[in-house]
């Protein structure tokens, strides 16, 4: 069977941007931006074969402030076979030194999926990590978590913006133009959309799943969109039931306490009448 298109471009681009891609695998984790090193992953795996690769991002904040983010990359049978191991190839173990936990690759639907996950424990924290995530040049913009804690009212909340107009260039590496030549992604952009005669952001879907305390958005874009989307997921907790509770549960102490005091003050009134009584009778 002839290869297809895809296949026939990994045989001309593979040998040369698999190696230097993979040297810069490893600055870029060290870096801690995982999203980034997704990408340049993601660039030779795009003409590997199937032509399509899907790009989530999870992030989960409850309303105590403490979350999760996950990153994860899905493709298929084909583009799994010509890379063999992914953890291995996305250089797992500088990725597991910033922080990141890497999932068993999970078989999901027609695609494979290896996600990166990280913790945190504070809003402070989680925003950090969303900063990090992808860089200033990726395409999560002024990400934020915040969490107010009012007298009444506990909430919490994700904003920023997903632009992905400037496409799949704006993963690129100046190293891989200076070796491989052509724009920042080492040229392999030019040459997929060569070979495919297609984009290349075409065949790049971007989702953002936010969930903040019971409130989930999910965001989709692709990396051809010309509008930048507005990120806004809250949630909030009234606190007037649990004041409530609180206020009864404290009158009840307050009155158990006031009977409870009444009681002794009754005994000691009449044990002290018991006794003035038995002295008079002497």
């Amino acid at each position: 069977m002839e290869p297809g298109p895809c296949a026939r471009a990994l045989s001309v681009l593979a040998p040369r941007a698999v190696l230097v891609v993979a040297g810069r695998l490893r600055a870029v984790t060290t870096n801690r931006r995982p999203l980034r090193a997704l990408v340049l992953f993601m660039l030779v795996v795009l003409v590997a074969a199937g032509c399509r690769v899907q790009i989530e991002t999870q992030i989960e904040v409850g309303l105590d402030g403490k979350g999760t983010i996950t990153q994860g990359i899905g493709f298929d049978d084909a583009a799994l076979k010509r890379v063999g191991d992914p953890a291995r190839a996305l250089r797992a173990d500088d990725l597991t030194k910033a922080g990141w936990e890497i999932d068993t690759a999970t078989r999901e639907g027609d695609l494979t999926w290896i996600r990166l996950r990280h913790s945190f424990a504070t809003p402070e924290e989680g925003t950090a990590l969303l900063a990090q995530l992808s860089g200033p040049d990726g395409p999560y913009r002024d990400l934020l978590i915040t969490r107010s804690d009012g007298f009444f009212t506990t909430s919490v909340k994700v904003t920023g913006e997903v632009d992905t107009t400037a496409g799949l260039a704006m993963f690129g590496d100046p190293q891989l133009a200076t070796t491989l030549g052509g724009d920042a992604s080492g040229g392999l952009l030019a040459k997929i959309q060569a070979e495919e005669n297609a984009p290349p952001e075409s065949m790049v879907d971007l989702d953002l799943a936010v969930t903040a305390g019971g409130t989930t958005k999910t965001y989709n874009a692709s990396f051809s969109e010309t509008d930048i989307q507005k990120v806004k997921v809250s949630s909030s907790k009234d606190k007037f039931l649990q004041i409530l509770e609180t206020m009864i549960v404290l009158f009840l102490v307050l009155a158990t306490v006031a009977i409870l005091g009444l009681r002794v003050r009754k005994h000691r009134q009449r044990t002290r009448r018991l006794m003035h009584s038995r002295g008079r009778r002497w």
